[in-house]
């Protein structure tokens, strides 16, 4: 049996898997690095870890909200809120 011959494109889609690909990561990554340490530096003191990873987090957040189709933290935690004014807890009335 001959052996097959590579497509004419061979070498292109070598270049780019190789070459091109690993660069566009790096860039990516390095995109990342850098947005979260100049978060981090112009956040006030006390809340520098939250606020230079809160985009990561949200976005981290929106994949899981899509990848499950369940609601996220922030929407739990609004719809619970919403839900305790409407109906208040036993202890609500313990406060006088």
């Amino acid at each position: 049996m001959p052996r097959r011959q590579p497509p004419r494109d061979h070498g292109v889609r070598v270049l780019i898997v190789e070459l091109v690909l690993p660069i566009l990561l790096g860039l990516l990554a390095a995109a990342l690095v850098v947005g979260t340490i100049v978060r981090a530096v112009r956040a006030p003191k006390g809340e520098r870890l939250r606020e230079a990873f809160s985009p990561l987090m949200g976005a981290g957040e929106t994949y899981q909200e899509l990848h499950t189709g369940q609601k996220g933290l922030h929407d739990s935690v609004i719809e619970s809120i919403q839900e305790s004014e409407v109906r208040p807890s036993r202890t609500d009335g313990d406060d006088r």
